[in-house]
Formats: C-alpha cells, structure tokens, sequence
C-alpha cells in the first residue's frame, strides 16, 4: 500500500470514528521530514491531518492530545486538534485547525526576538505525564547514544566533532539541567508559523515533553549557525538560552543538537557537511568562550 493508499484509509477512520467528513487535498508543505496532509470538509474548511505508526505510537496519541489542550489553555499559540486516535492497524493520527501563516525561515533579529518570547511562554508549562526531555538529551551529548556512534563512524571528521563538544563541556562544573518547563523539540523556524509581524502558529509538536526550555534554545542556535542567520541573531538566541538555564547547560544541550543534526544532513544535505561541521565547531568556539 502507497502514502496515499493509507492517509485515505487514515482518513476513512477519522471519518467514521469522529463523525467527521474531510476530504483530502494533498500532501502540506512541510519540511524534510514530511508527514502532513491538507484535508478539507464539506465547506472547503482546511485542515491538516498527520499520521505515523512510529513517530505518533498509540500511547503518545492521548497524552499529546491532553498537553495540545493545556498549552492552548494557557495561551500557547499551538492549533486546536479535532480529532485523534489510533487505527486497528496501530496507526496514531491527529486532525488539526489549519494555521495560516509562513515560516519565520530566514531568522532576522526582529523574527528571532518573536520567536524568544514564544519560548519564554514555556516557562513553568510542563506538560501532562510529560516525556523526559532533560534526559534524553543528557544521554545523546554524554552517553553510549545512536548520534555519538554515528559521528564515530564517520571516522575523522565526526570524531574531532566529538572531542570538541567534549572539552566544551569540561569547561564547566557538573551541568545540571533545569526543569519544569514545556520543551518543544523541534523548535527550528520551519515549525515557527508567521503572519502580520506575528506568531500564528507553533506546529509539529509530536515531540514535545518536559525539562527545560534551553534545550529549544539549543535547537534554534544551532540552525542559526548552520544556515549563518548572522551575529545579531546568535547572540539573542544565545542570551535568551544562558538567562533560562546557564552557559553550562545550554552547551550541553547544544552539544546534543549537533550531534544530532549531523547524521540528519548527511541524508538530506551531504553536499553541505564540510560546511555545516565547520559551522558547528565555531559553535563550540563560541559558547567556550
């Protein structure tokens, strides 16, 4: 069975189980990772619809759905969903208000200061039975972690990436990461929606949980770097990540994003690694500073 074979059977049960009646449009514009599908309802009302039988498992699906409806509550400028579940065949899916909008890709300091006080809106937002986040990033920037074996593998390059995340993070005490905050997951400028001077939407948040927001302001400085959104730019996000959990911990959690940025480009980008690793060293640099 194609994509679209399973979004339609997706869709049938969303129909059935909700009482809803979409029709599908076509594939959304999304990033490289893809997932999202316009759906429309009978008065041609957009909406977007994702499913996944990895990255939506069906005992994600309701805990999501309940963090959607908090973040909302307390004005957290997430889309409303309108449907979720799970099908027979184990597949999670959510219906979501369609956000209008564009992405705040390229970051300019003034989309970069919107963005800020969208993160710092996180504070104290720690989600319903909320995933860990503090730790998983602990491991991938310290541990025996999948993105440290793969930068290995690449021999040379990947491990003088490594040793100097490493002797970044011998710089400081013992890091402890703060806790307590809503952490996105994904929060690059592609999932950041703009409209009117304004944020109108966060979306893809399937990856979201708790810990500390630093580790998004991680996610953003290091698209910063490696897009080279410009010094203005860096030292905002980098501000903004410092004052929520300190230089300590935002290297640690930067240390993480590279590493796992890496292994992503190779797929997407391999044209770009030399460039990017470059990029990601002065990170290091920069935050050793």
């Amino acid at each position: 069975m194609n994509e679209i074979q399973q979004t339609r059977r997706v869709l049938a049960h969303v129909q059935r189980a909700h009482g809803l009646a979409f029709s599908l449009s076509g594939r959304a514009a999304s990033g490289l990772q893809g997932g999202a599908w316009m759906v429309a309802d009978r008065d041609g009302r957009p909406a977007v619809l994702k499913w996944s039988a990895s990255a939506l498992p069906p005992t994600r699906i309701g805990q999501l759905e309940r963090t959607v409806a908090r973040m909302r509550a307390a004005g957290y400028p997430t889309p409303a969903w309108l449907a979720a579940g799970v099908t027979a065949e184990g597949i999670g899916y959510y219906v979501q208000e369609f956000a209008p909008g564009e992405p705040s890709s390229p970051l300019t300091p003034e989309k970069t200061d919107l963005l800020v006080a969208v993160l710092e809106r996180q504070t104290g937002l720690l989600p319903n039975d909320a995933v860990d986040c503090n730790s998983a990033v602990k491991w991938m920037a310290t541990g025996d972690s999948a993105e440290r074996s793969a930068l290995r593998e690449m021999d040379t390059p990947g491990v003088d990436l490594l040793h100097r995340y490493d002797m970044l993070l011998a710089g400081f005490d013992r890091v402890e990461l703060p806790a307590g905050d809503m952490v996105h997951g994904d929060f690059n400028s592609c999932n950041i929606l703009l409209r009117g001077g304004r944020v109108s939407a966060v979306i893809d948040i399937e990856a979201v949980g708790g810990g500390t927001r630093a580790i998004d302001y991680a996610c953003l400085l290091r698209e910063a770097y490696v897009e080279d959104y410009g010094s203005e730019v860096i030292a905002r996000i980098r501000a903004g990540g410092a004052a929520a959990a300190g230089r300590g911990a935002l290297a640690l959690c930067a240390a993480a994003t590279a590493f796992w940025i890496v292994p992503f480009k190779l797929r997407h980008e391999p044209h770009r690694i030399e460039e990017i690793l470059a990029r990601l060293h002065q990170m290091a640099a920069d935050l050793s500073a």
